[in-house]
């Protein structure tokens, strides 16, 4: 039991509160028996995910809540997480920690331990942004006049001497709530008759709508430290995410919060209230709603729109008439020199007075805002009512359609230089992971800008304008033929989500989804609806499993060795003799072209990880052409429909219900195909035979070790695995495997004997050969996206076909998991079959595949 499980049990136990006495057996065991460590833990993990003192089980643990609150405050700011606006009514109310001087303490932390601004986590860093108007170049720019102290100096230069001495003037909404904060007396000595007036409202009549208060006097107040905002989300709200602005790409914490944010960023959308949220992600209501209530203060989501009934005070129409966005510019040369005016002083070290006592009210629960008393006049403005008839539990909203890309596509739209408004689509696209049907016109307005001769050259450049440029003829493709409302979906993001959170929004959300090809991110399992795109679930070397499954089943390819971990290459193999470019595909990432005559290079890799050679060219890299399917098979002259491959390779890989492209390549040696066709991987030892019997009989009686060849000695080739060893790695490989798929043994072995005896004459001689097969519309070529989007979608993306695309997707993963299974065993082995949705074993034998089949690599 790895110890990242065994920490996520214990987590699981704090968070559902459960005391020593009630814990499992192996929980307590984990802990071994020792209760002083669920303390610890306890305290440990509600200081860092900034769980309230009463109404959790810290409260069992430790009695004094001030202390708690004080060291939660210290904790967090060391480690950098995004200030604790729930717990607001204690932190700001009770010990006077406003997110101004929350953040200002944290960036002094980083000052005085010399960190780089990229320490700040992305949200907590887009936060002090906004609060404190520090973002890198400003954060740049204080380090270096930090450092620029004259060493001989017996003191170091104060940090809070160069930052704010005010948090910078933040947008606010009219629906959110303004809190009475900790007031001295002295603070109310400087305040002017507006602001001294409100103060007394606070206190006398609670919580206000923020709407209804002087918006100048709000900000004022704001500044100051004396107020606090709670921004409120209900059940029955529902969000929507616009293009991020003002978000700070630094890195991820990964912590529990996090990890729930970005979860709420691809989860929800307009349709979507937040109980929904709460229903397809399996978090508590609360959660969720402080996940949301935070997203909506940084300016990341936006309550969608209506009308509730207060009237708006004046001051707030002219930031209605902007729009809602933040007026004042990100200014921080003036809150570093205190341009902006303030009726209070600060404290000689730029920091507020300190707090003489804990209040001694409850704070168990968050204050309830004073409902307020509706108006009859003026112009209402706050958040949407939601009606009785849209608060079911299904989703209103008819089904779309999912286009799924990744992290490349969001690179290319980042690097280049397209369009200046791109760049933020990009941003969203990546952090938010999705981008749904209402913001589509926006996205394509930018694509818009981008033409594929603006390209300054080719090579890299080229890619960048290419994909924008052929991203946006798809999406309008796919959203004309179609009819119907689509979304962008990250695959990492969708990923990012454990599996039945993901297939609850699927289900509920899409009616089928589409591949833009090739797809570099992991799917660890299959789709449960209709998926027009890869039919596997990925494996460190997946990809390089799927080439030669095509090799084989079709009898033709480029010459390929599939090389363990381990393996040391002595010569160049015998089978890439003529070859004067090599193709190296290395697991986790891009493939390169090599020269042959430096082969031995890769042994360096094969230390660390297996590889995949492949004859790639006589003098020059291979031509390469794209060819989509399914092919039109009215049209004769098609060469690349009539080719030799598909004798064999239709019968395992349907390319009839879904549609995709194959990569051609021509080396300038022709394949020949196989001349005795079997769609079975039969694994022989290479050696003598007699001295394998004589090593048989000898098993009782000797650890099973074969005869070393000339070829696979021990002392010649790392490669080589002795008898014993064999059979222990077979057993430990058999682990892995499931009982067999019963469903396949019968038939498909008729089948496949059929198949030999059909294909088995039908080879020929091929100037193209095969280099590999992927499922989706492709963002690189022209050609092939214009003839997918053009002919090819409205053909298959018809509810008939759809139907019946989840079952074309299973049968083609069953017979792809059967070639690998047959591929991990000698033929004197004991063989069992791959379970669809279990990982594939790591390679144990060295694979070629030569003259049309794959076979036991010789070693030579």
């Amino acid at each position: 039991m790895g110890s990242g499980f065994v920490s996520n049990k214990v987590e699981e136990c704090i968070r559902r509160n459960i005391a020593w006495k009630d814990l499992s057996s192996d929980v307590r065991k984990a802990l071994n028996n020792d209760e002083a460590e669920y303390r610890k833990q306890i305290v440990d993990y509600s200081l860092l995910n900034q769980l309230r003192f009463r109404g959790n089980i810290v409260y069992s643990v430790t009695k004094n809540e001030k202390k708690y609150y004080e060291r939660l405050v210290e904790v967090n700011i060391r480690a950098l997480h995004i200030f604790p606006y729930h717990l607001a009514d204690v932190i700001t109310k009770g010990l006077r920690v406003t997110p101004f001087n929350y953040y200002t303490d944290m960036i002094a932390f980083l000052l005085t331990h010399d960190k780089n601004y990229d320490a700040l986590p992305n949200f907590t860093a887009a936060d002090c942004l906004r609060v404190l108007g520090i973002g890198r170049n400003e954060y740049l720019s204080i380090s270096s006049d930090l450092k620029s102290s004259s060493p001989r100096s017996f003191f170091k230069k104060n940090p809070y001497h160069f930052l704010p001495k005010f948090p910078r003037t933040v947008t606010m909404h009219p629906w959110w709530i303004v809190e009475i904060g900790h007031i001295l007396e002295k603070d109310v000595e400087h305040l002017s008759l507006e602001e001294i007036n409100t103060i007394d409202q606070l206190i006398d009549c609670g919580p206000q709508t923020a709407g209804t208060l002087n918006l100048d006097t709000v900000q004022k107040l704001y500044r100051k430290g004396l107020i606090y905002l709670d921004v409120p989300i209900s059940s029955d709200d529902r969000i929507n995410i616009p293009p991020l602005r003002n978000f700070v790409m630094n890195r991820v914490a990964g912590d529990y919060f996090e990890n729930l944010l970005y979860n709420v960023f691809v989860t929800t959308d307009e349709q979507c209230t937040i109980s929904e949220l709460s229903q397809i992600l399996q978090v508590h209501m609360d959660t969720v709603k402080q996940a949301t209530s935070l997203f909506c203060r940084l300016g990341f989501a936006k309550i969608k729109n209506a009308f509730a009934e207060f009237k708006l005070d004046e001051s707030w129409l002219q930031q209605q008439a902007d729009g809602g966005e933040d007026a004042a510019a990100y200014n921080y040369h003036a809150l570093l020199l205190s341009e902006v005016p303030l009726e209070v002083k600060p404290s000689p070290d730029g920091s507020t007075p300190t707090v003489p006592f804990f209040p001694p009210s409850d704070p168990s629960s968050p204050a309830s805002p004073v409902p307020l008393t509706p108006t009859d006049s003026g112009a209402p403005f706050a958040k949407e009512k939601t009606t009785p008839e849209s608060t079911g539990s299904g989703f209103r909203a008819a089904k779309r359609v999912g286009f799924l890309f990744d992290s490349t596509l969001t690179a290319f739209l980042m690097m280049g230089n397209l369009s200046p408004g791109l760049k933020t689509h990009a941003i969203t696209l990546f952090e938010v992971g999705k981008l749904c049907d209402e913001g589509m016109a926006d996205l394509l307005e930018e694509l818009e800008k981008v033409s594929m001769l603006d390209a300054e050259s080719e090579g890299e450049v080229s890619r960048y304008f290419n994909h924008a440029v052929l991203l946006r003829s798809t999406i309008v493709a796919l959203k004309s033929s179609l009819k119907i409302e689509l979304d962008l979906l990250r695959l990492e993001s969708i990923e990012g989500l454990d599996v039945q959170t993901r297939n609850r929004l699927l289900e509920r959300k899409y009616k089928y989804l589409i591949s833009a090809a090739p797809l570099s991110g992991s799917l660890s399992s299959q789709f449960t609806i209709p998926f027009f795109g890869q039919f596997y679930q990925s494996s460190a070397d997946s990809h390089i499993w799927s080439k030669l499954f095509y090799y084989h089943m079709g009898g033709y390819g480029s010459p390929s060795l599939f090389l363990k971990k381990g393996t040391v290459l002595k010569s160049l193999p015998r089978m890439f003799l003529g070859y004067g470019k090599l193709l190296i595909t290395i697991v986790n990432t891009d493939s390169y072209v090599l020269n042959s005559e430096k082969f031995y290079t890769l042994n360096e890799h094969l230390k660390n990880e297996c590889l995949l050679i492949q004859g790639y060219g006589i003098n020059e890299p291979a031509k390469v052409h794209y060819e989509p399917f399914p092919f039109d098979i009215n049209d004769e002259d098609n060469r690349w429909g009539q080719h030799a491959a598909w004798n064999g390779l239709s019968q395992v890989v349907n390319m009839e219900k879904t549609f995709g492209y194959v990569t051609f390549i021509n080396t300038g040696v022709p394949d020949l195909g196989c001349d005795n066709y079997n769609p079975s991987v039969v694994l022989k030892r290479t050696g003598d035979k007699k001295q394998k019997n004589t090593a048989k009989k000898e098993e009782p009686e000797t650890p099973n070790t074969p005869p070393a060849t000339a070829a696979n000695s021990a002392e010649e080739d790392d490669s080589t695995v002795d008898r014993s060893s064999t059979t222990e790695e077979g057993n430990g490989v058999v682990e892995e495997l499931n009982d067999k798929l019963e469903q396949l043994q019968t038939a498909e072995s008729d089948s496949d004997t059929e198949i030999s005896r059909k294909n088995s004459l039908l080879n020929a001689a091929e100037e193209w050969t095969i280099l590999d097969i992927n499922f989706g519309i492709p963002l690189f070529d022209v050609d092939c996206n214009t003839k997918i989007c053009q002919y090819i979608l409205q053909r298959l993306c018809i509810d008939e076909n759809i139907s019946m695309l989840k079952e074309v997707n299973q049968q083609m993963e069953k017979k792809y998991l059967k070639f690998i299974s047959q591929c991990l065993f000698f033929e004197d082995e004991n063989m069992e079959l791959i379970k669809a949705g279990k990982y594939v074993p790591k390679l144990r034998i060295n694979l070629a595949y030569e003259n049309g089949k794959v076979q036991s690599w010789d070693g030579k």
